[in-house]
C-alpha cells in the first residue's frame, strides 16, 4: 500500500475554523504554488507543528542562521568535532530518539535524520544500492557538519548493530551506506 493510499484510508474529522483574511489569502497562494489543495496544505502544516516543531522546542533544540552555524562548526578542529559527535552529540541524539519515538532502531534514526534535514532545507535522499541503504545529502552547512553527522550516526548505529561505510565528502554534499555489523 502506498503512502497516498494509507493517507486516504486515515480517519478524518471535519473541523470548521475562522482565520484572518490575509492569512487565508497567503494559504491559497501557497496552494497554487505547490499545486495542492488547501486541505492538504493545512494538514501538512498542522502535522509539522504538532509532530515536529513543538517537540524540538520541548527538547531544547535551537535555530540559528546558516552562515553563523557554518562559521562556528568550521572553526572547530576536526578531532574536536569527531569527539563531540561521539559524546554529547550521540547522547543528545539518543535522548531525542527516545523522546520522539520511544525507542531506537534503524528506522527511527533515519526518520529523525530525514526530518532534521528537511526542516533545515538540506536535501536528503535515501536509496538502496546493491542491497545496501545509501544516504545522500546536499548541504551548505560547512566542511565539518558531515563529520558531526556521520560521527553521530556511526556511534548510535554501532549500538544497534549497524555502521556506516563508503563515506564520501565534498564541499556541498556527502554520502554513506549503512550495513549490519555482522555483514563485515
Amino acid at each position: 500500500m502506498t503512502a497516498q493510499e494509507k493517507q486516504m484510508l486515515k480517519k478524518t474529522d471535519n473541523v470548521s475554523i475562522r482565520i484572518d483574511s490575509d492569512l487565508s489569502n497567503k494559504l491559497h497562494e501557497k496552494c497554487v504554488e505547490q499545486k495542492i489543495s488547501l486541505n492538504t496544505l493545512i494538514n501538512h502544516l498542522l502535522e509539522k507543528q504538532v509532530n515536529w516543531y513543538e517537540l524540538i522546542a520541548e527538547m531544547g533544540w535551537v535555530s540559528m542562521f546558516r552562515s553563523t552555524f557554518r562559521e562556528l562548526a568550521d572553526s572547530i578542529p576536526k578531532d574536536k568535532i569527531e569527539k563531540i559527535a561521539t559524546t554529547t552529540g550521540t547522547s543528545e541524539l539518543k535522548n531525542s530518539l527516545n523522546y520522539l519515538y520511544g525507542y531506537i532502531d534503524l528506522d527511527s534514526i533515519l526518520d529523525l535524520f530525514k526530518k532534521r534535514c528537511l526542516s533545515t532545507n538540506v536535501q536528503y535522499r535515501e536509496m538502496v544500492v546493491n542491497g545496501t541503504k545509501k544516504i545522500i545529502i546536499q548541504h551548505d552547512l560547512g566542511k565539518n557538519w558531515p563529520l558531526l553527522i556521520v560521527g553521530q550516526m556511526n556511534s548510535i548505529l554501532n549500538e544497534i548493530g549497524y555502521r556506516t561505510i563508503n563515506e564520501e565528502y565534498n564541499n556541498i554534499g556527502f554520502s554513506f551506506e549503512i550495513i549490519k555489523t555482522e555483514e563485515l
